[in-house]
């Protein structure tokens, strides 16, 4: 807590950041671990689905996380706006709606395939290739996503260097957990969904932890 000009404490910037992500997350979670089973009430990886109700199916889902996914980033902007006066909000949401639609649509169409059995001994045999993969993999990923935040950020804050480190870092370990997550945990239905949503909503709770120190050092320019 800190102490304001006319006497009243209020949270801090960190407490308000992990708060406002914890917020963000769990409302993505839910809404995606609501339309799993939607999906799976309304058959639409099971013939006879028609091609309607899929693309129906995809839009609703698609829109329900991509909202939630937006109520992260709004969020996520006001605690960053009390610190950076100039901060840019509607290109920071305009980069969270991109990123929200692009992975709500993947995740919605990945429910249209029926499933079927996996044999996962070849990928468990060569684990240590497939944990370094995934690593570099989600490095790529995060250093993309990192830089574009922090270009977004450049004309209302100073020390973004640490900004990109942060968020190289954060993203690192998550396709790797979500290998082993798949190896090892649930195959099929509705139990290997939620797990994957567990695993998912922890790792983005990491995240929100390890861009702390970055939060913090962001100055005004």
């Amino acid at each position: 807590m800190t102490i304001a000009p006319d006497g009243t404490t209020r949270p801090t910037i960190g407490s308000q950041w992990i708060k406002a992500n914890a917020i963000g997350v769990t409302l993505w979670t839910a809404s995606a671990s609501a339309s799993f089973p939607a999906g799976q009430v309304l058959g639409i990886n099971r013939p006879p689905a028609s091609v309607g109700l899929q693309t129906a199916f995809v839009v609703v889902a698609s829109a329900a996380m991509t909202s939630s996914f937006l109520v992260l980033g709004y969020l996520s902007a006001v605690v960053l706006r009390t610190k950076l006066p100039a901060f840019p909000m509607q290109r920071w949401l305009a980069l969270y709606f991109v990123l929200s639609v692009i992975s709500s649509l993947v995740q919605a169409f990945s429910w249209l395939t029926p499933e079927t059995e996996q044999n996962l001994d070849s990928v468990r045999a060569d684990i240590v290739a497939a944990a370094i993969g995934s690593v570099v993999i989600s490095s790529i990923i995060s250093v993309v996503v990192g830089s574009l935040q922090a270009l977004i950020l450049r004309p209302a804050a100073q020390g973004l260097g640490l900004w990109i480190a942060c968020a190289t870092f954060a993203g690192a370990p998550v396709t790797l957990v979500a290998l082993i997550a798949g190896l090892y945990g649930p195959q099929s239905g509705l139990a290997r969904e939620l797990t994957s949503e567990f695993v998912i909503w922890a790792l983005m709770i990491f995240q929100a932890f390890v861009m702390l120190p970055a939060v913090l050092r962001l100055q005004p320019r």
